[in-house]
């Protein structure tokens, strides 16, 4: 049982190569990136808003940022 445990989550582990593509434009952005699933993530900080909900100041970290995908 442990031999296929560790058989299994193997192939889960296993990292997907960035292109080099994708790591020349987080360079140029001077950020970091993710890149699982054939999908380029890039997490953009909005620092233009100041929410506030029911008079409590919000920070855009609780799901105002924007991203490229």
């Amino acid at each position: 049982m442990a031999c296929l445990c560790s058989t299994l989550l193997g192939f889960g582990t296993r990292a997907q190569e960035m292109p080099a593509d994708y790591q020349e434009v987080l360079k140029s952005l001077d950020r970091k990136g993710d890149f699982k699933a054939g999908v380029f993530k890039v997490n953009i900080p909005r620092n233009d808003l100041k929410m506030t909900i029911q008079g409590v100041a919000t920070p855009t970290p609780f799901g105002f940022g924007g991203w490229l995908r």
